[in-house]
């Protein structure tokens, strides 16, 4: 790896990390795992992978996979479908320092216990 100048190489602990997000396997095979999974619009699939409708709508119908980016698309489903599946497990203060959740949508994900 070539180094910049003035920059100092990557701890242990940067390292590690690096290798866990390089080989992690967010990724879905197609993006019909994540539609199968809900009432997910062509639309709403083609926002969470970051491409057209167009681009969306071949590759469901016509299972034509894109010819640029695919993996791109395929990672950003992934971390979607495991953000489907695990935000509940994710503290309210990682939320905030990732992206800060508004109130009434803290409220849907972690709903205070009603007294009875």
């Amino acid at each position: 790896m070539t180094q910049t100048p003035g920059r100092f190489p990557l701890s242990e602990i940067e390292r590690a990390l690096f290798d866990i997000y390089t080989r992690c396997t967010l990724s879905l095979s197609h993006p019909r795992q994540l539609y199968q999974t809900g009432s997910f619009t062509y639309e709403q699939l083609a926002a969470i992978a970051g491409c057209s409708i167009p681009t969306m709508t071949r590759w469901m119908n016509r299972d034509k996979e894109p010819r640029m980016l695919k993996e791109v698309y395929l990672r950003r489903l992934g971390e979607f479908y495991f953000l489907l599946n695990y935000y509940q497990q994710i503290p309210v203060e990682v939320w905030d320092s990732l992206c800060p959740l508004p109130i009434q949508v803290r409220e849907i994900l972690y709903p205070s216990p009603h007294p009875e």
